[in-house]
């Protein structure tokens, strides 16, 4: 058949879906376009009865979930979801449905009138789920979802309760599924510690690290060395350090949180230094709590709690970092030589966490970790 305008030219999916009552339902071929195919018959129904600002939310979240499975590593989920409009959580659970359907129906509430439908769940019983879905959940990471919306069924502690839909269940379980992968990624919560370590400065004390300790995903993110009056600067410097290692190959198989949510800092010796750079960041924040660690007995704490008594195979002495010991016997290493011997012992840790490792996450940093980071390392 020919158009107005000459020979119709060889059929494509696009085309095909002007049939069956598509010129009529979506004139336009926007949907069509949008899907990259020709929609079903019911996406076509669903499609004529949205109002047109559902119309153009639905074509902006079919964008960004197109992109978000065909270019993967390209956007953070909060990224993702800040352009879908949606919190991430939310963003999580309309992308594994497009995953396994991608359809115009899989946009979920994306393409509904809003309001609220179905009847309300008990409090108690909800509350009840919340105690003991996270052990469920924990006990058996690899369990599929049905398998722990069964467990869920049969405790004890919900026995003869009005349980929610089954698929309100399968939808908390995997919430925390993702909260507990979560747990794991690095960049949600970042402390910067410092601690003594067994090499020994040119004058018989101890060299200490400063670092930059993921204290979700167990990784060292950064370190340098320095001392304990210049913390300031030695923060920065591995701060830097973590910008650098970030843009390695490497670094790819990382698994990054969508977000940072704040920051604490062991501070040295140099409080003056800190409550400057505190007070900064209180002038123009950005979004994420900035903490300082002042008290005494404080050095090593986040590195003691990711890596214990050693990082790789090189001993740290917290109790050790702020004492006027005497000077030790044994062989001496300037800054580069320590610099160099930690370097072999960071790598041996963080490839010891890595392999343990089963957390998902985006391919990069979320904005705000690298803003944050940018911000210690200025100095």
């Amino acid at each position: 058949m020919n158009s107005p305008d000459g020979p119709s030219p060889p059929d494509t999916p696009l085309l095909a879906a002007r049939s069956h009552g598509a010129a009529k339902l979506d004139p336009d071929a926007r949907l069509s376009g949008a899907l990259g195919r020709a929609p079903h018959k019911d996406e076509l129904t669903l499609w004529a009865g949205m109002p047109t600002d559902r119309r153009e939310l639905a074509m902006l979240r079919i964008a960004v979930l197109r992109r978000w499975v065909d270019e993967p590593g390209e956007m953070t989920a909060a990224e993702a979801a800040g352009q879908a409009q949606v919190k991430v959580s939310r963003f999580y659970e309309i992308a594994a449905a497009w995953k396994a359907e991608p359809t115009l129906q899989s946009l979920g509430a994306f393409a509904k009138r809003p309001g609220r439908s179905g009847p309300r769940l008990a409090g108690d019983v909800v509350n009840t789920i919340q105690s003991i879905l996270p052990e469920l959940v924990k006990v058996d990471e690899d369990a599929k979802i049905a398998t722990i919306v069964h467990r869920l069924q049969s405790h004890p502690a919900l026995r003869d309760a009005s349980l929610p839909h089954v698929n309100t269940l399968r939808t908390m379980v995997q919430r925390e599924k993702r909260r507990l992968k979560g747990e794991k990624q690095a960049g949600g919560r970042p402390g910067f510690d410092a601690v003594a370590c067994e090499l020994l400065r040119p004058d018989g004390s101890y060299h200490v690290v400063f670092a930059v300790v993921d204290r979700t995903s167990r990784l060292l993110l950064g370190f340098s060395v320095g001392t304990l009056d210049e913390s300031r600067s030695a923060y920065a410097r591995a701060a830097q350090d973590a910008l650098d290692r970030i843009v390695r190959p490497d670094a790819q198989r990382i698994p990054w949180a969508d977000t940072t949510t704040r920051i604490d800092v062991i501070v040295g010796e140099d409080p003056e230094a800190w409550a400057s750079t505190r007070a900064e960041y209180g002038a123009n924040p950005f979004g994420l709590d900035f903490g300082l660690v002042e008290k005494g007995r404080r050095y090593g704490r986040y590195l003691k709690m990711v890596a214990g008594d050693a990082i790789g195979g090189m001993r740290i002495f917290p109790a050790r970092t702020d004492a006027s010991a005497l000077p030790e016997a044994g062989h001496r290493f300037s800054d580069a030589e320590a610099t160099t011997a930690i370097e072999v012992e960071v790598a041996r840790h963080n490839a010891e966490v890595l392999a343990e490792s089963v957390a998902e996450g985006a391919a990069r940093p979320a904005p705000v970790t690298m803003r944050i980071l940018e911000f210690i390392a200025r100095g």
